[in-house]
């Protein structure tokens, strides 16, 4: 049985080779291998002739004819350093090795949804364009803009915004609601799959607020749109647009057999990327919302002893003292079984939420405690400002990083890797996971989190890290990164 593959849609130059979540802007390594006008919402219809039932399903051509002048295709080129997988532990005992550069293009989508005076911004995917050195915008009229700069771009919701001047007024998008979608709405998706721009695909919304796990391709904050409409590689970046001409999502990944679209389709809800794009326009960066608290899944046993019929939240291990969660009154103990009226699944969902929000914005935290359910008002902090933080009596049991990026706990006799930060020199490593045992930070035992507290401060003195984990099964490795 072959597994399934999330995959980003990056187009690839071929449309003959395969993509393996795609997220679907399209890459490859060469030397590897105005506002749109109010459409209203319509039930579908049910019209009865002498030959039968049908079902009339209302025409996307006016919904396509307003908004594809506002869609566009980007392409990027751009040169990486190509290294093997053991290049970061030769560079610690042998020194740099020489970089061998390698050409990279990428093909993906976006859509022109702001204007300020005669600078067009367009919103694309992070990855379409991450590490690019050129970009250009195509219109779907076939008009090319070169001078295309990046405004910002946020990895941990895959969100990157562009901006290009232009004497010509141009069309805009119309931004929708996101959270008024329905499971069964149809919807719209709008792009340049295998660079064929302009390319319109339609489906329904086939499931909210879905997860893809916790896996280096995907963004660490998950609250996709699922839907069946075909989205391909070069996809990554365009519209999915409602009935009524509003953007409701950026299409982003696929989930995938065999590399190419199975009717499975992601996108990152409009309501969170316009959040984004609003920061990385005012200040070119994202500040995020931040609760203070360690975490850990509910499973079956620990259900089985809180009394719940299902194996669902997160309970809280640790309370950093001082964060916003302590100054609610959450506790040790307490598990979290709702958000804002939203289920908590397990920790990515929580994450997923509180980091979609602003620092500052009020949040209603629904807990089990003993026995019983409470509902605290939580004011978020800002992830942005958070800092090295022990907590604990006499000897720290737990350990914050945000230079490193990695939160630890003293368990059992051991230090524990509880939560790796996305965007931090460790989350960017990709190979720190959440219940790794820190063995050795450089050449330092580490046996307690003050051991860590001192290792990591040398670290950051030296500039790099070399660790020695224990993931599953017993089984060691070694990685190393820069700081």
């Amino acid at each position: 049985m072959r597994k399934k593959k999330i995959l980003p849609i990056v187009g690839v130059a071929l449309l003959g080779l395969v993509i393996g979540v795609i997220l679907t802007a399209k890459t490859n390594l060469v030397s590897r291998l105005s506002a749109v006008p109010e459409v209203a919402t319509e039930k579908v219809k049910v019209q009865k002739t002498d030959s039968g039932t049908f079902i009339v399903i209302p025409s996307f051509a006016d919904i396509a004819e307003e908004v594809l002048p506002a869609v566009v295709s980007v392409e990027a080129e751009g040169k990486e350093v190509f290294r093997s997988p053991t290049d970061p532990l030769f560079e610690f005992f042998f020194g740099p090795q020489m970089p061998r550069m390698q050409e990279r293009r990428s093909l993906g989508s976006g859509f022109i949804f702001k204007r300020k005076g005669d600078t067009y911004y367009v919103m694309t995917n992070n990855h379409v364009i991450k590490g690019m050195d050129k970009i250009t915008v195509k219109l779907s009229d076939g008009t090319v803009f070169e001078d295309v700069e990046v405004v910002g771009a946020d990895s941990s919701t895959d969100i990157a915004v562009l901006k290009f001047k232009s004497k010509d007024e141009l069309p805009l998008v119309k931004l929708g609601d996101s959270d008024r979608l329905r499971v069964g709405d149809w919807v719209m998706a709008v792009g340049s799959p295998f660079g064929l721009s302009a390319t319109v695909t339609v489906g329904v919304i086939s499931a909210k607020h879905r997860e893809l796990g916790v896996m280096r391709e995907a963004p660490s904050i998950q609250d996709f749109i699922q839907t069946d409409a075909a989205i391909n590689p070069g996809n990554s970046g365009g519209p999915l647009v409602n009935v009524r001409g509003e953007v409701v999502g950026v299409n982003t990944a696929i989930i995938s057999p065999t590399r190419a679209y199975s009717g499975v389709g992601f996108a990152v809800p409009i309501n969170i990327a316009r959040k984004v794009a609003e920061q990385l326009i005012k200040s070119g960066k994202v500040a995020r919302g931040y609760l203070g608290i360690v975490m850990q899944n509910v499973d079956r046993n620990l259900a089985k002893a809180l009394g719940l019929k299902k194996p669902e939240g997160v309970i809280i291990a640790q309370v950093v003292k001082g964060s916003p969660a302590d100054k609610a009154g959450l506790k040790e103990g307490d598990v979290i079984v709702e958000v804002d009226g939203r289920k908590i699944k397990n920790a990515l969902t929580l994450r997923s939420i509180i980091q979609s929000k602003m620092p500052g914005e009020k949040v209603k935290i629904k807990v089990l405690r003993n026995g019983k359910y409470h509902t605290f008002t939580v004011v978020l902090g800002s992830l942005d400002d958070r800092t090295a933080f022990a907590v604990g009596g006499g000897g720290s049991s737990v350990l914050a990083d945000k230079d490193v990026g990695i939160v630890a706990a003293y368990e059992k006799g051991k230090v524990v890797v509880k939560e790796v930060y996305p965007d931090s020199p460790a989350g960017r490593l990709g190979q720190i996971n959440a219940g790794d045992v820190i063995l050795k930070v450089n050449d330092r035992d580490i046996k307690s989190i003050d051991d860590l507290k001192r290792a990591l401060s040398e670290a950051k003195r030296k500039g790099s890290v070399l660790m020695l984990l224990e993931g599953k099964g017993g089984i060691r490795k070694w990685v190393g990164f820069n700081l």
